[in-house]
């Protein structure tokens, strides 16, 4: 395989150095565990015990899920616990479009950068889905990553920790959000510029 395949040499020509490499594993890591503790705190939050039962959230796409967790957010009443719950289901929208972008997307290389192309419409062609598109500067991979981990740090705390969804929407949890929630957003955003340096 390594004759013919050549994966070193595929890495080089794509620009996948070990430092690219190891943060857009760290984002695709943490994502996949995202997606795991969000339907176990939907299950904690709604008060499910899926044992034995098919739960409602069953084979659901990651944006079903955050849907969920936003129709549960808008059944509380204003305060910290709502502005957590609201605050991390905007932040996961735009990082699971990074996510998407990068694992379904098409690798190029321009220049020393590797970016990451999906659904483009280099033909004409229609596409159900819109275009989106993540370039990997160490310094937008470096934020990414931190954004994804404190979205993974409150996903897991909604679902296993024994602590109340009040403790869980502390001053530093929600000011970590807010900042995971601007990351993710500008780079999600198919207006983003990367040569505009705003962290």
């Amino acid at each position: 395989m390594a004759e013919f395949g050549n994966a070193d040499l595929a890495q080089d020509r794509l620009g996948l150095s070990l430092p690219v490499g190891q943060k857009i594993a760290a984002i695709v890591t943490f994502s996949g565990a995202i997606e795991h503790y969000l339907e176990r705190a939907l299950w904690r939050l709604r008060k499910i015990d899926p044992k034995g039962i098919k739960p409602d959230t069953d084979s659901k796409m990651i944006s079903d899920l955050i849907a969920m967790l936003e129709r549960f957010a808008a059944t509380l009443a204003l305060g910290d616990e709502r502005l957590l719950l609201e605050g991390w289901c905007a932040a996961a929208r735009s990082g699971f479009t990074i996510r998407n972008n990068i694992v379904h997307g098409l690798p190029v290389r321009l220049g020393e950068k590797l970016g990451y192309m999906r659904n483009p419409t280099w033909h004409g062609e229609i596409r159900k889905r819109e275009f989106g598109d993540f370039w990997t500067e160490e310094g937008t991979l470096d934020l990414v990553r931190e954004a994804m981990a404190v979205l993974l740090r409150i996903a897991h705390q909604l679902a296993v920790d024994d602590v109340s969804l009040k403790d869980i929407a502390s001053p530093l949890a929600l000011k970590a959000l807010a900042m995971a929630r601007s990351v993710l957003r500008e780079f999600a955003s198919k207006n983003y510029n990367p040569t505009y340096e705003k962290y």
